[in-house]
């Protein structure tokens, strides 16, 4: 019974970052997200700029939106427009 849940927690939580390489990548984005998040957010906190982050990035969706609109996936287009 006990192995079982291992089979199952391998299966829907590890598997697809061992089998996906686009999945490694993703997770190693969301993680560097994470941590480069926290402590930029602190720092705005601390300096009563919280709203301005909030700002920049409702501004910077319309210009990403833009550049799939024009470009499509292109990754260096979206960072251009946005």
């Amino acid at each position: 019974m006990v192995f079982d849940w291992f089979v199952w927690l391998y299966a829907w939580f590890f598997q697809p970052f061992v089998e996906y390489d686009f999945m490694r990548r993703a997770l190693v984005a969301c993680l560097a997200i994470g941590l480069a998040c926290g402590p930029i957010g602190t720092i705005l906190v601390l300096r009563r700029m919280s709203l301005a982050g909030d700002a920049i990035a409702h501004a910077v969706l319309p210009g990403a939106a833009v550049g799939f609109i024009f470009f499509g996936l292109s990754l260096p287009a979206m960072t251009i427009v946005a």
